[in-house]
C-alpha cells in the first residue's frame, strides 16, 4: 500500500530556497511540497481555491505583515497547519507567534532531518519548537532588541509624531511598507500599541 505523502505548500520570498526546500523534502517519500508562494497576495489567493496539509511560512514577506497573515489564515482554515520557517530569533517575536497559537516554529539554519519531523508532527496533530526556539523562549538572559537601520529611522520618526504617510514619503516607502516596519517595532519590544512603543523608547531612552 502507498504511503499517503503530506501535502505542504512553502511561502517564501526567497525562491531558490524554497526550490531547494521543495526538491528535497520531495526526496523523503513522506512529504509532497505541490506549491510554494513569494507573496503574501499569491498565498491568499491560492489558499482559496486549495488549502494544503501543512503550510510553511516566513513571516518576512515583502508584501505584508507575515504576522498579521497568520492570524487570517487561522481563521479561514483553521484545519491548516501553519509551521512558521524564519530568521526571526528574537524572544518577542517568538512568544508572539506562539501566543497566537501558530504550529511550529524553526529557524532557517534547522536540518532538514528536523524539517521533515516537524511536518510530520504537527500533521499528526502536535506542536513543534525547534531545540533553538526553545532555548530563547527558557533563556534567563537579557533579550536586547537589535534593529535594522531602516527600522530605526521609522521608530525615530515614529516618536517625532510623524503619521504613516509621512514617514513614508520621508524614508521613500510605501505606506504598506511602514505599517508593516510599525507592527515589527511592536512585536520586537513586545508593545500592543504605538503609544505603549513611544513611551517605552521615551523612558528607556532608546532613540
Amino acid at each position: 500500500m502507498k504511503q499517503y505523502c503530506i501535502d505542504v505548500n512553502i511561502a517564501d520570498d526567497h525562491v531558490m530556497l524554497a526550490e531547494g526546500l521543495a526538491e528535497t523534502m520531495n526526496l523523503t517519500g513522506k512529504i509532497h511540497v505541490s506549491r510554494f508562494f513569494s507573496t503574501i497576495r499569491e498565498c491568499r489567493q491560492a489558499l482559496k481555491e486549495r488549502q494544503p496539509d501543512v503550510l510553511l511560512l516566513d513571516i518576512s514577506m515583502p508584501d505584508g505583515d507575515g504576522m498579521a497573515f497568520f492570524e487570517e489564515l487561522a481563521k479561514a482554515y483553521p484545519k491548516m497547519k501553519v509551521i512558521v520557517v524564519t530568521m526571526h530569533d528574537e524572544y518577542s517575536v517568538i512568544r508572539q507567534m506562539i501566543d497566537v497559537g501558530v504550529h511550529g516554529y524553526l529557524l532557517k539554519n534547522s536540518s532538514m532531518a528536523e524539517l521533515v519531523d516537524a511536518v510530520q508532527r504537527v500533521w499528526k496533530g502536535g506542536n513543534y519548537i525547534s531545540p533553538q526556539v526553545d532555548e530563547i523562549l527558557h533563556s534567563t538572559t537579557v533579550h536586547q532588541v537589535s534593529l535594522t537601520k531602516v527600522e530605526s529611522s521609522v521608530l525615530r520618526l515614529v516618536c517625532e509624531g510623524l503619521t504613516n504617510p509621512m514617514i513614508a514619503k520621508n524614508l521613500g516607502l510605501s505606506v504598506e511598507t511602514v505599517n508593516w516596519y510599525r507592527k515589527r517595532l511592536l512585536a520586537k519590544y513586545g508593545v500592543k500599541n504605538t503609544v505603549g512603543l513611544v513611551k517605552l523608547v521615551l523612558k528607556e531612552k532608546l532613540v
